[in-house]
């Protein structure tokens, strides 16, 4: 017989008995005396005959051993059948764990009772080995029972897939111990309770004052704020100073109250809409707000709690939250990332739906992006608005996405709070040990609607129906308290009463004094900037003195680095370029300008799809080893108190990628922080974080942030996708001083905008539609004196020598189209026409326009050109705003593309012959 048909023979020890075979043919000492000599004798005498008519056939054509085992082996095999059968509760026991609190869907035992029924009444009386510290030796039956409370009980655990053996262990060992399922100390269940208690009063409070208002309400969740209580408490058990929560309006207001411990009178002044002067254009819903607060954990460590600001658009906020936590790690030097930790709160349709959520756990174990792990809560409603999980899901669990990510997944029944307790416990504990993420499914239901004006019953009559009927958890958890009879309802009322009566004097009080709305910003890191206008007076030369510092740590490597070849050219340019012996470059303005903001003491962190390198080879400002792969960063060696640089390769995500960028922005506003584009139209894909956050958070939440973006743009022929930034659909944003865009069309532009960008003392974004052919163009290159002297300049006037008094037209334009226009008057030899250089169009710049305006008194003619066809570009958003300043109503004239559905052309004939018209019309119209 051949060893593949043995192991046929053992069903479910095939894996088991396959694996020791493979330890056998690799080494057969491995392997203890009796096992190898039952595989020599199973190779040497097992024969398999197809028709079973050798001495190894039964007769009807199957395989029979012809060998015999010995009492040990035996024992061995059924000893692994133990195994196996434990193995199966570690497995699929989360699919016989009763974890529905509605019992809409009932536990599936099929897998575990088709290895239960394998079993004698003698089997089960067999006394056997465990391994298992808390069992020993006990009968099987008793071992049976344990597993079936450990795995098939109100929790089902997935972690059988993990291929971390230290994991998989580690947690099995957890879930398996007598430890883990020890009675609740009384302070812990009176303090579950509590908690319980007080997210259940707060809804029907917020129910009975503010009769119709939306609240999106925790109900049939409530578990959740005695598991987020409980992470606060381990929190502060394990000495970490701060949380960074993201989570959707469903809950919000319950966790702003109960968890962060946000005065409940200003819940109340914000659903009376009681705004005072500072609140200012505080503009967005109650359930959208965030909080910041510390508190004080019973361990007597003090925990600082954040809930980030959140749009709408669910998941968003996941990857802000990791971004912000990843700040305060570097902020605090928080090496092993275990002092701050992110939260996500989830629901299940959205976790299962929005691919933020997977671009966003993908940067879980990247070098550039990890935080040491974050905690997933999934609030799982068994219901997505008015979709039911087999409408919007392809897989079984709403998390099933996390498993190819290796990150072990509990799901919990939301109508058990001690069993929340545990596997809350358990998370934290795995979290700080392997600093990974982790995944709790809180499976509960939502007791109302998708608001509270909502009709559930519409779509979902049979579950509500059910629902209506079933009493809320905090009930259910009285009457088990009572019923274990250490706990007297007049404790339980004493809770009650006093979070009752807390709550109604907040209410009181909120009215008697006429508490207003609250905005909860510019504090701790933020409080030495201002909210000022935007200016450009800010003085960005750089400093001669530091030249030769940045210089010599930009252009040389350390002994025994080999760069490759081309780049060790590169280096020697780029220091001929700082001896005045050429014109800067692109790439040589921006490593300079980021080495002068270390030497001022701001981190620089720039992000993006290869941007070490940068997408046309124009930074390589990470260099890399050609012998060894080892990486170089020669900007984190230019002085001893300098701070430090950063340029990570992203993930190909931009979603998740800018929106960790803006979070960490809104956590260091002492970091110049930047994200890059491939090319300017992948900021399509995260369109959410433009609209959402980076534009519109300071109107919305008061926050701030000084992020930059980088947009490769510009129209030399490359067709539809990589040619167009698309500035309109920025400039659509712009209101209010809300975010500045710029298109540099010289190096030491770029360079003094950089720095505008930290040294000002507010912040706001930066919009920089950034250059490709221009990187090189020897038009485009600045001397280094430019970089000693001068500032951002926001308009750029004609520098050629032509006669003010003899201008009649004058062109304004926004990028590089300007060099083109340049070629074409000095080819014709044009007199009568200037060019301007618009290089930031918002904010508007115009008393530097009127100043322009001033020069060219007998200009007659004014045109915007510009490479974007009519319908895109900036000539929408400047025509009204230049024409309201040109003499006697004079109207401005367009030169460009014709209006298009696409950006640009896809045939290099037809984007030169565009290009070549509109610079002729440029002059003849």
């Amino acid at each position: 017989m051949k060893i593949e048909q043995l192991m046929a023979l053992y069903g479910e020890n095939g894996a088991l008995l396959e694996e020791l075979y493979e330890k056998f043919k690799k080494d057969p000492n491995s392997l203890d005396k009796e096992w190898s000599l039952f595989f020599q004798e199973v190779e040497t005498n097992g024969v398999y005959s197809q028709n079973g008519s050798n001495g190894n056939g039964n007769g009807n054509g199957k395989s029979a051993v012809s060998t015999s085992f010995t009492d040990a082996q035996a024992g061995s095999i059924r000893e692994m059948g133990i195994i196996n059968l434990l193995n199966a509760y570690r497995r699929q026991g989360h699919l016989a764990a009763n974890v529905d609190p509605l019992g809409i869907s009932q536990p599936n035992r099929k897998f575990i009772e088709s290895k239960l029924g394998n079993l004698t009444a003698a089997d089960l009386d067999t006394v056997v080995d465990t391994q298992n510290p808390s069992l020993g030796r006990a009968k099987l039956k008793d071992v049976v029972a344990w597993f079936e409370k450990a795995y098939c009980s109100t929790v089902g655990y997935e972690q059988y897939y993990l291929v971390n053996d230290e994991e998989r262990e580690w947690l099995q060992h957890q879930i398996e111990s007598a430890e883990y399922h020890a009675p609740l100390p009384k302070s812990i269940r009176l303090r579950l309770f509590e908690k319980l208690f007080q997210a259940d009063h707060l809804e029907t409070f917020l129910a009975k004052k503010y009769v119709g208002k939306k609240r999106f309400s925790l109900e049939g969740g409530e578990s959740m704020i005695p598991m987020l209580d409980t992470i606060v408490e381990e929190a502060g058990r394990f000495k970490m100073d701060g949380l960074v929560i993201g989570m959707a309006h469903r809950g919000r207001l319950n966790v702003l109250v109960n968890v962060i411990e946000k005065p409940a009178s200003l819940v109340f002044a914000e659903f009376e809409e009681k705004a005072d002067k500072s609140a200012g254009s505080y503009a967005d819903v109650k359930y959208h707000l965030g909080y910041s607060n510390s508190k004080m954990t019973s361990s007597g460590k003090e925990v600082k709690l954040s809930l980030a600001f959140n749009p709408s658009h669910l998941e968003a906020v996941n990857p802000v939250v990791t971004g912000s936590v990843r700040a305060r790690q570097e902020q605090y030097g928080d090496a092993d990332r275990s002092k701050f930790m992110p939260i996500t709160i989830h629901g299940d349709a959205a976790f299962a739906g929005q691919g933020v959520v997977a671009e966003t756990i993908n940067l879980m174990n990247l070098d550039g992006y990890t935080t040491g792990g974050t905690f997933h809560i999934v609030i799982n409603n068994q219901i997505g608005f008015t979709t039911l999980p087999n409408e919007s899901r392809s897989t079984l669990y709403a998390t099933d996405l996390a498993k190819g990510y290796q990150i072990p997944i509990v799901h919990v029944n939301g109508d058990d709070p001690e069993a929340v307790y545990r596997v809350t416990k358990l998370g934290m504990e795995y979290r700080q040990k392997f600093k990974k993420d982790f995944i709790i499914d809180l499976i509960c239901y939502r007791r109302l609607g998708h608001n509270e004006t909502d009709e559930p019953a519409f779509t979902q009559p049979k579950m509500y129906s059910i629902i209506k009927n079933h009493p809320p958890t905090a009930q259910l958890y009285e009457k088990k308290l009572i019923n274990d009879g250490d706990i007297t309802g007049e404790e339980l009322d004493f809770i009650k009463n006093g979070s009752a009566q807390g709550l109604e004097d907040s209410f009181q009080r909120a009215k008697e004094q006429d508490i207003k709305m609250k905005v909860d910003t510019m504090q701790g890191v933020w409080a030495k900037y201002s909210k000022e206008p935007l200016d450009s007076g800010t003085a960005t030369s750089l400093l001669a003195e530091q030249i030769d510092r940045i210089v010599k740590a930009i252009t040389t490597v350390p002994d025994g680095f080999t760069p490759n070849p081309k780049l060790v050219k590169l280096l020697q340019s780029r220091k001929e370029m700082a001896e005045g012996k050429a014109s800067l470059d692109y790439g040589m303005a921006e490593a300079l300008s980021f080495g002068s903001i270390l030497e001022n003491g701001f981190r620089v962190r720039l992000s993006g799809q290869d941007s070490q390198r940068g997408t046309f080879s124009h930074r390589h400002a990470v260099l890399v080893d050609i012998n060894s792969g080892a990486k170089y960063v020669g900007l984190n060696h230019i002085s001893e108190k300098q701070a430090r640089a950063e340029v990570v390769n992203s993930s190909l995500s931009e979603f998740s990628v800018l929106g960790f960028e803006y979070g960490y922005s809104l956590s260091d506003p002492s970091a110049l922080v930047l994200w890059e584009a491939q090319f300017g139209d992948f900021a399509n894909n995260t369109q959410v974080i433009f609209d959402q956050f980076l534009s519109s958070s300071e109107v919305k939440w008061q926050r701030m942030s000084g992020l930059v973006i980088l947009l490769p743009h510009g129209y030399e022929g490359q067709g539809p996708e990589h040619s167009s930034g698309r500035i309109e659909r920025f400039l659509q944003l712009c209101a209010d001083n809300n975010m500045q865009v710029a298109n540099c069309t010289n190096a030491a532009q770029y360079f003094h905008l950089l720095r505008r960008q930290i040294l000002r003392n507010f912040r706001k974004p930066l919009i920089i539609f950034t250059p490709k052919s221009l990187l090189r163009f020897p038009g485009a290159l600045s001397p280094i004196d430019d970089l000693l002297k001068g500032a951002f300049r926001e308009v750029l006037p004609d520098q050629a020598e032509i006669k003010a008094d003899k201008v009649e037209k004058v062109v304004f334009s926004f990028g590089k189209v300007y060099y083109d226009l340049l070629k074409y008057r000095e080819e014709n030899k044009v007199q009568s026409t200037a060019l301007i250089r618009v290089e930031q169009v918002y904010p508007f710049p115009a008393k530097e326009i009127q100043e322009v305006l001033k020069t060219y008194k007998n200009a007659k003619t004014f045109v915007w050109c510009q490479e974007e066809p009519k319908n895109q570009g900036a000539w929408t958003f400047v025509r009204d705003r230049f024409e309201d300043l040109l003499p006697n109503g004079t109207k401005l004239i367009y030169a460009g593309r014709k209006e298009s559905a696409s950006p640009a052309a896809g045939h290099m004939k037809v984007h030169t012959k565009e290009q070549e018209q509109l610079v002729s019309d440029a002059y003849s119209v």
